[in-house]
């Protein structure tokens, strides 16, 4: 979600800034005497003074931002997605971990470090990583050939790394295309 909420910061920042220029501009319009100048806000006045808060309009409106404040409230409250995975420790003092990233590659360099291994996509998610390793040479036997020592090159990489919650590895060998 920290994603979205900076693009949206700033998107409701400048919306806020622009809304005090018009107002600040709309205010000194109203003093000097002259008609609105940016919005032609008398309309929404007269509109709101005749318009009362148990009419269905302000109800209706009042609902869907409440469901929409409630929306952005719950999406908000739900726990961040864990980027950093925890190493063990001898000391509790001690706070070890390494990114997801990191693992991510630290898996493709294992995988690609074995023989006939040419190139590794790795993607590390909640409890597993996936890898699809490519065989240097063609044809779907060489590939399965290679599927054993790539599994274990990495599954020694994830053991000496030190994990408190080692990912599963799931290992696919793929005969190169070309």
């Amino acid at each position: 979600m920290r994603l979205v909420n900076r693009p949206l910061a700033l998107i409701l920042a400048a919306a806020v800034t622009v809304a005090c220029v018009i107002v600040i501009i709309e205010v000194i319009a109203f003093h000097i005497k002259s008609g609105p100048l940016v919005l032609h806000w008398t309309t929404w006045y007269h509109w709101a003074h005749r318009t009362r808060w148990n009419q269905l309009v302000v109800e209706v409106w009042s609902a869907i931002l409440i469901v929409i404040g409630l929306l952005i409230l719950a999406l908000e409250l739900k726990p961040r997605r864990r980027t950093r995975l925890r190493l063990h420790s001898r000391d509790d003092a001690i706070d070890a971990g390494v990114t997801r990233t990191g693992l991510a590659r630290s898996l493709r360099a294992a995988a690609t470090g074995v023989d006939g291994i040419s190139d590794a996509a790795v993607t590390v998610r909640r409890g597993r990583a996936r890898v699809v390793a490519t065989s240097a040479g063609r044809g779907r036997a060489a590939a399965d050939a290679l599927s054993e020592p790539v599994t274990q090159r990495l599954q020694e990489r994830v053991d000496g790394l030190g994990l408190q919650h080692p990912p599963r590895i799931k290992v696919r060998v793929t005969p190169r295309s070309r």
